[in-house]
């Protein structure tokens, strides 16, 4: 349980947090007492930050309550917009990063985690609105993790011309190549770019294979670091989708011609 999942379980109204007086407090402190006594599922630490947030990080608080997609991630509810104030257009997202690492963070990479293992990378992506909220270590876990389900494609694809698919099944998923982009780098580019090279060899081996046409498809979700590379995998989806119309019209039972020039990219 964090401080959020508590506030939610105290069922303290959010929309008067900003005008609670001392001893609006001190009411919620004698109930949190009350609560640790007959639940012990509510840790004394978590109880205490929420007390201490009440008092000294009122408005960080009010900002993570009052937020649809951040109440949700951290209470692990799913209330609906009319559950909500119209949303802060302006914040201090320094101010709020230092709140989510002192009392969220755990929870934060255990969310991270837990749908990249799943290979649920929307899942990560829909609260990426706010991602300038998010403490820097957690963003650099997560980072690296993503880099890391590159890697593990690279070595997938290397080892064999007949890739384990159940292995990385999301080499496929264009929800991955997305939430790939909130991180491109110079490091990223030249990683997708081996996989551009390996990818579009084996498709214009064989223009039918729908495992490589997906994954060439999907590619162009990644919105690279450098615009050229972006360029090259929308050049690409465009090329298979062509290609894979010219292959539903054609009557010839061999399939398409494989005129189509299809676009690899190399840089030495």
């Amino acid at each position: 349980m964090n401080i959020i999942e508590l506030f939610e379980e105290l069922k303290i109204d959010k929309s008067n947090l900003l005008l609670f007086s001392p001893e609006d407090i001190i009411r919620i402190e004698k109930q949190v007492n009350v609560e640790k006594r007959i639940n012990p599922d509510i840790d004394v630490n978590v109880a205490n930050n929420l007390i201490l947030a009440l008092k000294d990080y009122r408005e960080e608080l009010y900002f993570v309550v009052s937020n649809r997609i951040l109440y949700n991630l951290f209470s692990k509810k799913n209330y609906s917009r009319n559950s909500f104030p119209a949303p802060q257009r302006e914040y201090d997202a320094e101010k709020i990063q230092s709140f989510v690492y002192q009392f969220l963070n755990d929870d934060l990479v255990l969310f991270f985690d837990q749908n990249l293992s799943q290979n649920k990378f929307d899942y990560i992506s829909d609260i990426f609105d706010f991602k300038d909220c998010f403490p820097e270590d957690a963003l650099f876990q997560l980072n690296k993790k993503l880099s890391g389900k590159v890697d593990s494609i690279l070595v997938n694809l290397n080892q064999s011309v007949s890739p384990n698919m159940l292995a990385i099944p999301y080499v496929e998923y264009r929800s991955f190549y997305v939430l790939l982009s909130y991180f491109s780098s110079i490091e990223i580019d030249n990683k997708i770019r081996s996989l551009v090279n390996i990818v579009s060899a084996r498709y214009n081996a064989n223009k039918q294979s729908d495992f490589y046409s997906t994954c060439i498809s999907s590619m162009e979700g990644y919105v690279a670091y450098d615009p050229d590379l972006t360029r090259i995998l929308v050049g690409n989806r465009e090329a298979v989708l062509a290609n894979t119309s010219d292959r539903g019209s054609s009557s010839s039972s061999d399939g398409i011609s494989g005129k189509t020039i299809f676009l690899s990219y190399l840089r030495l």
